[in-house]
Parts: structure tokens; sequence; C-alpha cells
């Protein structure tokens, strides 16, 4: 489906595009890799969520616009840099609007022990991985008790 609608908007398919066959994936629903460029902020390729092997390219003229277009999504999974400017990372860091950022690695995933999850229209709310795990099953109520016996004067604690 989006591979028909990138070549319908315009974007220019560099590889892939076509089901994957031989090895006995025929039987299978199998998408070959597929890479398009050109792509712009407004093409749904661009700006809905993909889980498959399709790779929209956008390009920019610098840092601050990336971080535009970045940021202009109704997502908010998963980002990564790749830079060696320690000014550049911690500014990425406080404006990218995603739940989990990479430094320098690769966006392949969560380990068991870190909260996993995104923000804005991805992700189920709480995360489910890691410490916070507790948190996705607790339902939390706060209790305030005056153990003093005393009587309030006004409303006062």
């Amino acid at each position: 489906k989006y591979i028909d609608i990138g070549r319908e908007d315009g974007a220019t398919l560099v590889c892939g595009g076509s089901r994957a066959t031989g090895n006995g994936l025929d039987k299978g629903f199998f998408v070959n890799p597929t890479v398009f460029d050109h792509v712009t902020p407004d093409m749904r390729v661009a700006r809905e969520e993909i889980f498959g092997p399709v790779l929209s390219v956008l390009r920019v003229k610098n840092f601050d616009e990336a971080l535009q277009v970045a940021n202009d999504t109704d997502y908010g999974l998963s980002s990564a840099i790749f830079t060696n400017d320690a000014a550049r990372i911690f500014r990425f860091v406080d404006e990218i609007e995603t739940g989990m950022t990479h430094i320098n690695s690769p966006t392949t995933g969560g380990e068991a022990h870190i909260p996993f999850g995104g923000i804005k229209g991805t992700g189920i709310g709480d995360r489910e991985q890691g410490s916070t795990a507790l948190d996705f099953y607790t339902e939390l109520k706060v209790v305030y008790v005056d153990y003093t016996g005393r009587k309030r004067e006004g409303n006062l604690y």
C-alpha cells in the first residue's frame, strides 16, 4: 500500500518496491527493502508510521530544518542523531519530540530493562518495560492523613 502511495505522491523509488520471492518467501507476505528519495514532508510516506522495510529520505538544508521536519509529525516513537558535537547533541535531546533518542547509534528497538515507548500519536501511554512496568499495571492512589489528632483552625495544614 505505502509503496504505491509513495510512487503516486512523486517520491523517487531508489530500490525495492516489490514483493519478496524465492527461498519460501513467496508463501508469505514479504516485501523487499524499499527506499524512497526526494520525499517531501507533506507526503504520506513521510507523515505516517510505516512498520515495514520502507525508508523515506527527506533532504534538509541544516540542523534547524531537520529538527523542524522531525517534529512536524503526529508521531514520536524514536529518533537518532549522529554527531560528535556535544552542544548539538544536548540541543537535539532537549528539542526532539520522541519518547526515545539514540546518540550515535541506530534506532533498533529497546532493551528489556529500559522503558520503551513514544509520545504524541505513538505508543500506548505508559512504558511497559523496565522499572516503570509496575506503573503500567498499577493504579496509583495518594492519601493524606493527619495523625496529630488536633483540631484544625482554618484551612491550614
